[in-house]
């Protein structure tokens, strides 16, 4: 009844005002060659999405937008430290080379993740190579735009360390499960973490995660410190109790609750030797 009085008294012509461009939250403004979608990952980062809106849009205002393909190098181990790194798609591998030649992975980087801020505040080298595990695509913000952020932003210094601290504890995590745990257990333990990175739903709506990166036995093995013949052990009797599937060379998780189940130990596997 009230809004029928009002309709009746307004002016001929009358139309409703649209809000304010001021109303309305502002829009970030994306670098140049980076997709809506490749943004919204960034800014859906956990440690990224804790920032204030004024230091996000302050970050990507000063980033340029690289697309590298598999296996390019885009920092070495030794070299001078001149980039800051985000992922905004795809993974890079963070790691380096034995002397025997085998490569060794200490993590992956997915979309939303940052690197390389320590050696460019305390001037050391780099400390591991940077390599594209994918075709990615990856925000790089100079060393002097950093620094000018740190002084600029005060925000950020406390928020860089926050990601450092999650750095420390998640290197701490792995050598623990290193020293400790059978390897069965620890390859679940990383598929679980991978699935969370890089997992992607099954279109039927099951229970089925799909890792939606390219990993070969070798990655895997660089990534839990073991030979690839062990590797292929551990993944064959996951398949083999139907934890594990393979689709277009992606690996499948069928069974989150049973790999869950090894992840904790609750179910034990036969060690491969080798």
């Amino acid at each position: 009844m009230q809004q029928a009085l009002i309709a009746r008294h307004r002016a001929p012509g009358w139309q409703p005002v649209p809000p304010s461009p001021l109303s309305l939250p502002p829009r970030p403004v994306l670098p140049q060659g980076l997709r809506a979608v490749e943004g919204q990952r960034v800014e859906s980062g956990t440690w990224f999405a804790g920032l204030s809106a004024r230091l996000r849009q302050a970050i990507l205002a000063r980033a340029r937008v690289q697309h590298v393909r598999r296996g390019t190098c885009l920092v070495q181990r030794g070299a001078i430290a001149t980039d800051w790194v985000g992922v905004a798609g795809g993974a890079l591998a963070l790691g380096t080379s034995w002397r025997d030649g085998r490569a060794f992975t200490l993590s992956l980087l997915g979309p939303g993740d940052w690197y390389g801020d320590i050696a460019l505040i305390d001037n050391s080298p780099v400390d591991l190579d940077i390599v594209a595990q994918v075709h990615s695509t990856v925000l790089v913000v100079p060393r002097d735009a950093l620094r000018e952020l740190l002084q600029a932003e005060t925000e950020l210094r406390g928020a860089l360390l926050q990601l450092d601290c999650r750095r420390l504890r998640h290197m701490f995590r792995r050598l623990e499960e290193l020293q400790t745990l059978p390897l069965s257990q620890r390859v679940a333990l990383k598929l679980q973490r991978l699935v969370r990175q890089f997992g992607r739903p099954a279109a039927d709506g099951s229970a089925v995660q799909q890792i939606d990166l390219t990993l070969t036995q070798g990655d895997l093995a660089g990534l839990l410190c073991a030979s690839r013949q062990r590797i292929n052990g551990v993944l064959r009797q996951l398949q083999g109790l139907g934890i594990l599937g393979c689709s277009h060379g992606r690996i499948e998780v069928l069974n989150p609750t049973r790999l869950a189940d090894v992840a904790s130990g609750k179910l034990v596997l036969e060690q491969p030797g080798g």
